[in-house]
Formats: C-alpha cells, structure tokens, sequence
C-alpha cells in the first residue's frame, strides 16, 4: 500500500538487490540488502535512485513485504 503521492523510486523498483518493506502507517521504504556486504550502499537510499553500480534486473517483479 503506497500513498498516491509518493515520488516514483526509480531503480530501485526493478531491482533484484531490493527488499520492498510497507509499514501499518502507510509508508514504504526500500532497503537496499548491498548494504549488508558493501558499506558503499546505504541501507535506504534516497528516492529516487536514477544511478546505482549494484542495479541487478529482477527476474520477477519485486514483491512489498508487510511490516509485522
């Protein structure tokens, strides 16, 4: 569930190294999993990325996980 506002995230939408988290408040954060092996990614970028070096194409369209 995105609010209707929200700024497109750019690449990280198709990207296989993204962990797509929604939150019960209605906010969606993208956490980049780079981050855990490769201190030059942060954790959550800013939105919207239009360049990355760790940009990998999903196979399959990434799914938003709930937050518990």
């Amino acid at each position: 569930m995105t609010q209707p506002w929200a700024p497109h995230p750019g690449l990280c939408a198709g990207c296989e190294n993204v962990k797509i988290i929604d939150t019960r408040k209605g906010s969606r954060f993208y956490l980049c999993q780079l981050a855990e092996v490769d201190p030059r990614f942060p954790r959550y970028p800013r939105i919207p990325v239009l360049r990355c070096h760790g940009y990998r194409e999903a196979a399959v369209p990434v799914e938003a996980e709930s937050e518990a």
